[in-house]
C-alpha cells in the first residue's frame, strides 16, 4: 500500500523529525511550511521521500491543504497535524485495512484519549459494519477532525476540497457537512488508537502571538461557518454570545491590568466583528523567520 501524505506546518520542526521517522521510504510526503522557515527544507536531505513546499505567504490550513492534496500521487491520502503522536505499526495496521476496505470517503483511527475530546461526532443512531475489517469495528460517523485522517481521493472531482475562505478552523467541519448531505461515507476505526497533544504544533516561543491568531480566527469562522451553511440570522445568533463575553472579558481584564488577556479577548471580537461585517479573513501574523 502506497501513502501519500500531508502534513501542514507553522513553525513545526521541533516535531517534524519525529512524525516522519514514521513512514517508510514508499510513502510520498509533502510538508507545506506555512511559516516560510526556510531550515524545513533541510528534511528533503534526511528523507529522500519528503517534499517541503514553502509558500511565500502564510497561506492559511485550507489553501495549504489544497496545494498540497493536488500534488498527492496516491489514491489514498494521511493528513496528519505535526502534534500527533504515532508509531511505524499504528501506520502498518492502516495500511492492512485499507487493503482490505476501501468504500469509504473518510477513514481514521480514534483518540487514545476520548474524556476530553473526541476526533469524530457519532450518528445520533450509532451503526457499526457487518463484519470487523482487520479485526477492527469500523463505526460510521458524521464527520472527523483532520488531526489524523485518511482521506480517499477517487471520491473527489476536484483538488480544492477545503473552502479557502477558511484561513484556520471549521474548514474540515465545512467539509464533512458537505460529505454528509452528499451520503459519502466516513469512518472511525474503533479500538485503533492514536495521541494527540492539540494546539501544540508550533515551537513554544511562539505561544502568545498564535494564541491571539487561534482566537482571532476561530470566531471569524465560526460566523462564517454558520453563515455559509444555515444564513446570516443563524450565523449573528451563535456569533452575538461571544462578542458579549469578549467585550466583558476585556473590560475584567484591563481592571486586572492583565494586557495578555485583553488582547486575546479583543482578537476574539476583532474575528466576530470582522465576520458579521463580512471582511475576508485576514489577520496574519508576523514571526521572524531563520
Amino acid at each position: 500500500m502506497k501513502l501519500s501524505v500531508i502534513v501542514i506546518s507553522f513553525q513545526s520542526g521541533h516535531l517534524l523529525k519525529k512524525i516522519l521517522s514514521n513512514f517508510k521510504k514508499k510513502h510520498q510526503i509533502i510538508i507545506i511550511e506555512n511559516s516560510m522557515t526556510q531550515s524545513t527544507k533541510m528534511l528533503e536531505k534526511k528523507f529522500k521521500n519528503v517534499n517541503v513546499i514553502i509558500p511565500s505567504e502564510n497561506l492559511g490550513y485550507a489553501k495549504a491543504f489544497n496545494l498540497a492534496f493536488k500534488k498527492c500521487k496516491n489514491n489514498f491520502v494521511l493528513t496528519i497535524t505535526p502534534d500527533v503522536i504515532i508509531n511505524k505499526n499504528l501506520i502498518e495496521k492502516i495500511e492492512k485495512i485499507i487493503n482490505s476496505f476501501k468504500k469509504f470517503t473518510l477513514l481514521a483511527p480514534e483518540y487514545k484519549n476520548q474524556k476530553i475530546y473526541k476526533n469524530f461526532t457519532s450518528l445520533e443512531n450509532i451503526e457499526f459494519l457487518k463484519k470487523k475489517i482487520c479485526n477492527f469495528k469500523i463505526e460510521k460517523v458524521k464527520d472527523i477532525d483532520w488531526c489524523f485522517c485518511i482521506i480517499n481521493r477517487k471520491k473527489f472531482k476536484k483538488t480544492k476540497i477545503l473552502d479557502e475562505n477558511f484561513f484556520m478552523y471549521f474548514e474540515t467541519t465545512d467539509l464533512c457537512k458537505k460529505l454528509e448531505k452528499l451520503k459519502h461515507k466516513m469512518f472511525i476505526i474503533k479500538g485503533l488508537k492514536f495521541r494527540h497533544l492539540g494546539t501544540s504544533s508550533s515551537h513554544k516561543k511562539f505561544d502568545n502571538e498564535i494564541l491571539i491568531n487561534r482566537n482571532w480566527h476561530f470566531s471569524w469562522s465560526k460566523f462564517y461557518f454558520f453563515k455559509k451553511n444555515q444564513n446570516y440570522i443563524y450565523a449573528l445568533k451563535k456569533i452575538i454570545p461571544n462578542v458579549y463575553k469578549n467585550t466583558i472579558g476585556i473590560i475584567i481584564s484591563l481592571v486586572k491590568i492583565n494586557l495578555f488577556d485583553a488582547r486575546l479577548n479583543l482578537a476574539s471580537l476583532m474575528g466576530a466583528l470582522n465576520g458579521i461585517f463580512l471582511r475576508k479573513s485576514s489577520y496574519r501574523i508576523n514571526l521572524k523567520n531563520d
